[in-house]
């Protein structure tokens, strides 16, 4: 028959196993998730180079906003809307969407206004909704 003092140990061995258990396994979930997205966004980045593709309208996008105007500050507007307009239905922009998304891990539509005034947007919003 255990002791008390051993039962007590044999518990904290259980703990700390346990413990090193859980973490590992963490560990790893997040190990194997981040290499999983990392390949998702490298297929995406090449795709992004044939025209038409989604992932293509989506770094378009991308630069848009963050290379902005040749004085250094501010969206590319006109480059925004010129991608709505060669956008060739909704259900493309949804594939759009998802590309921005695995490829920056931001919303496009949240980026969309943070980047536009409400009118800009607005315009956008038209422009989709006029299409198929």
């Amino acid at each position: 028959m255990k002791t008390d003092a051993q039962k007590i140990q044999d518990l904290k061995t259980v703990v700390i196993y346990s413990s090193l258990g859980v973490g590992t396994a963490t560990g790893l979930f997040f190990l194997v998730r981040h290499f999983y997205k990392k390949s998702q966004t490298n297929r995406s980045e090449k795709h992004s180079l044939e025209e038409g593709d989604p992932a293509a309208y989506a770094k378009q996008l991308k630069m848009a906003f963050d290379n902005d105007n040749y004085m250094g500050w501010g969206t590319n507007e006109e480059a925004v809307t010129k991608v709505f307009e060669e956008l060739p239905t909704r259900k493309m922009y949804e594939r759009v969407q998802k590309e921005y998304f695995r490829m920056y891990n931001k919303s496009l539509n949240a980026d969309l206004e943070e980047e536009l005034s409400s009118d800009e947007y607005n315009n956008l919003i038209r422009l989709l909704n006029a299409k198929k």
